[in-house]
């Protein structure tokens, strides 16, 4: 599996989102890919804050559209 969920939902968020909060929201996040789990490591609390309340619901979305159901984790 590798990271292929983790680019899907990146290159699917680059048509959506302007490039400068793709740039400081969503690419410092580090995605590890688990079992049905994808845990994305944010740098601060911060940035876990702010994906969380903004994208979270919508990454969440585009996982459901994937053939399997992934968990989605945000932590520090």
């Amino acid at each position: 599996m590798g990271n292929s969920l983790w680019q899907h939902c990146l290159s699917r968020l680059e048509s959506e989102i302007p490039e400068q909060q793709l740039n400081t929201w969503i690419r410092p996040l580090q995605a590890v890919e688990e079992d049905q789990r994808l845990r994305l490591l944010a740098p601060n609390r911060f940035v876990m804050d702010w994906v969380r309340d903004h994208f979270l619901e919508r990454i969440q979305s585009l996982l459901a559209d994937s053939s399997n159901e992934y968990d989605v984790v945000l932590e520090i």
